[in-house]
């Protein structure tokens, strides 16, 4: 087998796995109706939460429990493809995808509910009490938890097939309970014994007789609160508190337009980067870069399917600027073939050294990214390692691409031509760059540290990604104003959160279309007419610092009631992961250079010194981005880190291929300097 017959199979065999990955027709042949590729739930929407231990430092077996616990009650709640899972020793993650509002609201209350269900005896003194009055302090000693039910469910009160009103969860108790539940019953019938849940009282019942195999409990409320309770009684309790430390809540709708949006990106991006292309190295070298990108589309889906991996919000941002590195690769490699080219030599041996030469700078400035993407996996949690995962795969796809799939495509097309259809372009001669390089060094050191100096005295708009508390997108009708939002939160009377200190923004206005029915009766006929009415919306995002647990929860809810609006999202992170997240953002940095600072400096050494020229430059211009960032006020979110990574590396790209021509130089003028 020749080598260019073992290329054009390995090429063939990538493209056939990742065809075979995308479709996985063994999953119909299996009966399993799902696609190939999960989408993350800030594009279906659903619901993400962060539980963290109370304790310092709980057992791997309470852990172990407390998730087993969790599962139990969201698979009885019916979620598609749930996600519970042990992070870090002290923190579970819980995503359930695809939920609407109202079932977010009631998975979270499920999710955290400690369950924790006591049968304790009025103390004598306080048997006069109404329930609403009553506390723990009116209580005897626990004489039973809820490790002696066996079932619990949910109905109304009946009496010979009536309904009389009021939810009751009804319960089991177990076999090996029953004769020790009995006896306590039988002791103390005309003493009234309190049900508490939670450290609430939900019912104080007089014993009139033994029980010894089932129960009730009253005082829950709808039908709804007594599934729900009956649900997590029968999942048992959980072992030790967690608190609720992030959420992140996406509704269906603003999934959707998230979709549309960055399918629109990737389209208005492609076509204009394969137009460029097209036009920049003619029908032979832009169409084959073209097939090449499409090439690594699929390659990208292919892994992403094959991973089993789920496509985010900020992955398809990394998707869209993983186009602009697929080409880049060869932009070199096309630049040192028009070289050759220009030197009068033949295409055939033009394009041997052009891709023969430009391999060592696409290699390099690959690599360096890829350390930044690999720094950002480590130390970010949640959709933005999507983007990691994405850029990853896309850098390794592009450079597949870039050294195998188009230098075999054209090494074919060409082999009976002596035609390159490319346009020769402009070159410039005699460029005298260190001759105008102290004035430009000096604006340009000056503008970045003004801006490194405006980073450090005035305080970037942090989002609640790296303070804590909670951001809420809601769709308002389009006549409400900012401070009509703000009255509305002084109404909600939640503690730690008033108008005054909210951050409001009007996003965008959007138009909504419902259609009315219409029922129109004369003397013969009655039919119904269909009219459609535009209301007018806008969206407001409102953030607030961190309050109570409590408080945090029912704000979006509370807000949302009080204005008359509809939740599109909501993010809730607690202080002490926001703290965690600005740390790790600022180890993902010093990880990244450091990184990249050794390998560039082994890649080019001796002149170890081009690796901190390179650093030194990406500096330079993320200081430069981040002082415009925050002279505009721009909210500095987990995505802005990444997008800030990525400057990093397109950062360091160029001063790779320019350390790498000066490597060259090196080598052909050995004595120079």
């Amino acid at each position: 087998m020749t080598r260019r017959s073992f290329t054009g199979f390995i090429v063939l065999l990538a493209i056939v796995l990742s065809i075979l990955y995308l479709a996985q027709p063994w999953k119909s042949l299996q009966g399993v109706n799902e696609p190939s590729i999960k989408l993350g739930l800030d594009l279906q929407g659903g619901l993400r939460v962060v539980l963290q231990a109370e304790e310092e430092n709980p057992t791997i077996e309470d852990m172990e429990t407390a998730r087993n616990v969790i599962e139990n009650r969201v698979n009885a709640f019916g979620v598609s493809e749930p996600l519970v899972q042990i992070v870090g020793g002290n923190r579970i993650v819980v995503e359930l995808p695809g939920l609407s509002s109202n079932d977010q609201d009631r998975a979270l209350g499920l999710i955290g509910q400690s369950a924790v269900l006591e049968f304790r005896i009025v103390k004598q003194a306080s048997n006069g009490k109404d329930i609403t009055q009553m506390t723990l302090e009116d209580l005897e000693d626990v004489a039973f938890t809820g490790e002696i039910l066996q079932d619990a469910r949910a109905d109304f009160n009946r009496v010979g097939g009536a309904t009389l009103g009021g939810a009751l969860v009804f319960f089991d108790i177990k076999s090996e309970f029953a004769r020790e539940f009995g006896d306590f019953t039988q002791k103390n019938v005309g003493r009234r014994m309190a049900i508490v849940l939670d450290g609430v009282v939900k019912t104080a019942p007089n014993i009139r007789q033994a029980i010894s195999s089932s129960g009730q409990i009253e005082g829950i409320g709808t039908l709804e609160e007594a599934s729900d309770t009956a649900l997590v009684l029968r999942s048992g309790s959980l072992p030790l508190n967690l608190n609720v430390e992030e959420v992140r809540a996406t509704g269906p709708t603003l999934g959707r337009d998230a979709i549309n949006a960055g399918i629109r990106a990737a389209i208005i991006g492609t076509v204009a980067v394969v137009l460029t292309i097209l036009l920049y190295y003619g029908p032979l070298f832009g169409g084959v870069l073209t097939v090449g990108l499409i090439l690594a589309m699929l390659f990208i889906f292919g892994v992403l399917a094959g991973m089993g991996a789920t496509l985010t919000l900020p992955g398809l941002a990394g998707l869209v600027l993983t186009i602009g590195a697929a080409v880049d690769g060869n932009v070199i490699s096309f630049e040192r073939i028009k070289e050759e080219l220009r030197a009068g030599k033949g295409l055939r041996m033009a394009m041997k050294q052009g891709f023969s030469n430009s391999l060592s700078a696409i290699i390099d400035a690959n690599v360096t990214t890829l350390f930044a993407a690999l720094a950002l996996y480590q130390f970010t949690t949640g959709p933005v390692r999507g983007f990691s995962i994405i850029l990853a795969i896309g850098i390794v796809a592009s450079v597949f691409v870039n050294i195998v799939v188009v230098p075999f495509i054209l090494e074919v097309l060409t082999l009976r031509s002596k035609r390159h259809y490319m346009p020769m372009g402009f070159t410039v001669s005699n460029f005298k760059f260190l001759k105008i390089a102290p004035a430009v060094m000096t604006i340009s050191g000056l503008l970045a540290a003004v801006m490194l100096l405006i980073v450090l005295v005035r305080p970037f708009n942090l989002s609640v990604d790296f303070t804590g508390g909670t951001t809420a997108l809601i769709q308002v009708p389009e006549t409400t104003t900012l401070d009509d939002v703000r009255t509305a939160i002084d109404g909600l009377g939640l503690e730690g959160i008033s108008g005054s200190s909210a951050t409001l923004q009007e996003l965008r206005d959007t138009t909504i279309s419902d259609a009315t029915a219409e029922t129109v009766t004369t003397e013969e006929t009655t039919e119904e007419t269909t009219e459609a009415t535009s209301v007018l919306t806008k969206e407001v995002s409102v953030r607030v610092g961190p309050s109570s647990a409590e408080g945090s929860d029912q704000f979006a809810n509370n807000l949302a009631s009080a204005l008359n609006a509809q939740i599109l999202s909501v993010d809730t992170v607690g202080p002490s992961i926001g703290s965690e997240l600005r740390s790790n953002a600022i180890k993902a940095m010093l990880v990244a250079f450091g990184l990249i600072l050794v390998y560039v400096a082994v890649r080019f050494w001796p002149n170890w010194i081009i690796a901190v020229a390179a650093v030194l430059a990406s500096i330079h211009d993320v200081g430069i981005v981040m002082g415009v960032l925050n002279l505009t006020g721009t909210e500095i979110s987990i995505p802005v880190l990444a997008a800030l990574l990525f400057v990093v590396g397109y950062s360091l790209n160029d001063s790779i291929i320019i350390a790498d021509r000066i490597r060259e130089n090196l080598r052909k003028t050995r004595g120079a300097s």
